[in-house]
């Protein structure tokens, strides 16, 4: 019944949006004596599927989003599909609409993920038949031909941070978790903690565990709380065993923070995550939401990019240590000195 009541409202909405058919005959006559709909700038925002909800990156966007357009007098539409499916059928609506809308309303639509990778750049060109239409889509490094402008951000040096300071945690062992080996801000992210941990002095080197949630082209970023206790298990062989978990696999990561025991450190990715009875050792994060406010304004002044990458050097990540963090209070020269290093080996990175 639920799903059948989401339909529905969807085709009111779509047919509310477009307000004619194709061959130009009227199928919706509003009111005169009713308020006239709204003219003000629209942004359509597309998730991954179940994405939101996920306390880090997904959310970070809405409430950015939210925060944005509430001061510059925009209008908002958020979508969340359940399933890769109806996520294709969102998309095929909204490029429906957007590129034979009639009026001069400026609509601008933010795809999130790139699990929608093939259907943007196989449909992208489609609204440049409508000059007040904008795509901007996140996380790819390639940007698109035709229409659309592409923003990626590299946690690449942010992790490298986390990945060559995290050896001097008091801690026995280290368990990077990774959602699939397919999804590139994952798979770069997890490579600068790798390069980072591996520059080290080794004879401070923690045992050191990967593990893949899923082989599967966007899979690994949904888990039961009995499979990530499972997975968590395989790797404490008592406990007083401490294991201090790295969770690059977006909501996935809720599982395993759920199922953490007592005393456990863990690094919270892209937005600090209170874990009770446990220690954050360090929040890794984009800075999301500021970026996509520089970008709204500068969608609305007709100044966007069409293609930007950032990263450590410049803002768009970082790190934030909990007050008193022994080390850290220790060892800020040691620190700023890493952070250095890290952002050379960004900028290396991302010339290769």
């Amino acid at each position: 019944m639920a799903k059948n009541n989401l339909w529905t409202l969807l085709l009111v909405i779509f047919m509310a949006l477009t307000a004619c058919t194709k061959d130009g005959n009227t199928i919706y006559q509003t009111n005169p004596d009713e308020e006239k709909p709204s003219t003000a700038p629209l942004v359509t925002v597309i998730y991954g599927p179940n994405s939101l909800g996920d306390r880090a990156y997904c959310d970070k966007i809405y409430r950015g989003i939210e925060a944005t357009a509430s001061k510059r007098g925009l209008r908002t539409l958020h979508l969340m599909p359940e399933s890769m499916e109806q996520g294709l059928t969102y998309l095929e609506m909204i490029f429906q609409q957007m590129e034979s809308a009639q009026d001069s309303v400026r609509r601008l639509f933010i795809a999130t993920s790139p699990v929608y990778d093939d259907f943007i750049r196989k449909n992208n060109r489609r609204l440049e038949h409508n000059p007040n239409a904008d795509l901007l889509y996140l996380e790819t490094t390639t940007p698109l031909e035709g229409k659309g402008s592409t923003l990626y951000i590299d946690y690449y040096g942010a992790m490298y941070m986390v990945g060559n300071l995290i050896n001097y945690l008091w801690t026995n062992k280290l368990l990077l978790v990774m959602a699939n080996p397919y999804i590139q801000s994952v798979v770069e992210a997890s490579e600068g903690f790798l390069e980072g941990y591996h520059a080290a002095i080794p004879e401070e080197q923690k045992p050191l565990y990967i593990r893949y949630l899923s082989d599967e082209p966007g899979g690994g970023f949904q888990l039961a709380d009995t499979t990530a206790l499972r997975i968590f298990e395989e790797y404490r062989e008592n406990e007083s065993d401490d294991v201090c978990l790295v969770p690059m696999c977006g909501g996935a990561g809720n599982a395993f923070f759920r199922i953490l025991p007592q005393a456990s450190y863990y690094v919270s990715i892209d937005e600090y995550v209170p874990v009770s009875r446990c220690y954050c050792y360090v929040t890794v994060f984009k800075n999301i939401d500021k970026v996509l406010n520089d970008y709204i304004e500068q969608w609305e002044n007709g100044t966007m990019p069409k293609h930007q990458t950032l990263g450590l050097a410049d803002g768009g990540t970082d790190l934030d240590f909990p007050e008193g963090t022994v080390w850290l209070e220790r060892e800020n020269v040691y620190a700023d000195s890493v952070r250095q290093v890290a952002i050379r080996k960004e900028a290396e990175h991302a010339n290769r």
